[in-house]
């Protein structure tokens, strides 16, 4: 996995490769209120197949947060746990200080909201999880915390997923912030799997802006 923007300067390669940034995508209310409506009324399941889609969720995010936050490692960041629910007030401060400092704050699930199946200690996995996304999601394309950048921060992310991995990210990343768009409410964590032909109808119906 290499993500140029992240890059540890030490590292003597440029903050910039040749690919450019990702094309930030724009998502309708419409298919916002959707997915939303979808992640509302789902109830958290305790059968087999989520729970795999959550272990393998896990599993391939550790990979990524290793990859990171390994300090001999391309990248060198440092993740720290945080008990304030919003440490940035912006994506661009996000930016900014982590690119300065090499330094990430996380507000901690325990802190903010209990995870049926991520746990959520300081450097447990929803920690990890939250890490990745700020850090490949925001830091590394410039996405705003805004509807149209959380939607793209996911589409880049499904990417680096996969399996029923993707699937349960789609959840985090896609249903669970729909969810705050439409509410405008940070809603109870579940551990669920969306509708499949929902989430496709999605992405065949996004375009570039």
């Amino acid at each position: 996995m290499l993500i140029a923007s992240l890059v540890a300067p030490a590292c003597g390669l440029p903050l910039r490769l040749t690919r450019p940034r990702p094309v930030l995508r724009h998502v309708r209310p419409s298919e916002t209120q959707a997915i939303a409506e979808g992640f509302i009324s789902a109830r958290t399941r305790a059968d087999l197949l989520v729970a795999e889609a959550y272990r393998q969720l896990e599993m391939q995010t550790e990979k990524q947060f290793a990859a990171l936050t390994d300090p001999q490692g391309l990248y060198r960041f440092a993740v720290v746990g945080t008990s304030a629910t919003t440490p940035y007030s912006d994506a661009g401060e996000l930016a900014a200080s982590v690119l300065s400092s090499r330094t990430l704050e996380v507000t901690t699930s325990a802190a903010d909201r209990a995870h049926p199946l991520l746990g959520g200690e300081v450097g447990g996995a929803y920690c990890r999880f939250r890490a990745v996304h700020d850090l490949v999601g925001h830091v590394a394309t410039g996405y705003g915390f805004d509807r149209d950048g959380e939607y793209s921060a996911w589409l880049l992310q499904r990417s680096f997923y996969t399996g029923l991995a993707r699937w349960a990210a789609a959840t985090e990343l896609h249903g669970e912030i729909s969810a705050l768009w439409i509410t405008h409410t940070f809603p109870e964590h579940k551990a669920v799997l969306l509708d499949p032909h929902l989430l496709r109808r999605r992405l065949s119906a996004s375009a570039p802006r």
